[in-house]
């Protein structure tokens, strides 16, 4: 039997999966992780390997956020 928390909570994540799209996604550094570029709201969330890393403000920032996170974990 599901209880009402465990629906609205079912219900939240999938109303905040249908507020994103996906509006870059690509291939990054030696090991070839799978980074992405989301936009959420007025936000866009950059994404490597599955991990979200952080909110920016643009989509050129967040490519930076990305490319910069590669470099400094030298992966």
């Amino acid at each position: 039997m599901r209880n009402f928390k465990d629906f609205r909570t079912q219900v939240s994540e999938s109303v905040s999966q249908i507020n994103e799209r996906v509006v870059d996604s690509f291939t990054i550094g030696k090991d070839k992780l799978k980074a992405e570029i989301r936009k959420k709201g007025s936000n866009y969330v950059a994404k490597v390997d599955g991990e979200e890393l952080d909110e920016f403000r643009s989509e050129r920032e967040a490519r930076k956020g990305i490319e910069d996170f590669v470099k400094l974990m030298d992966i």
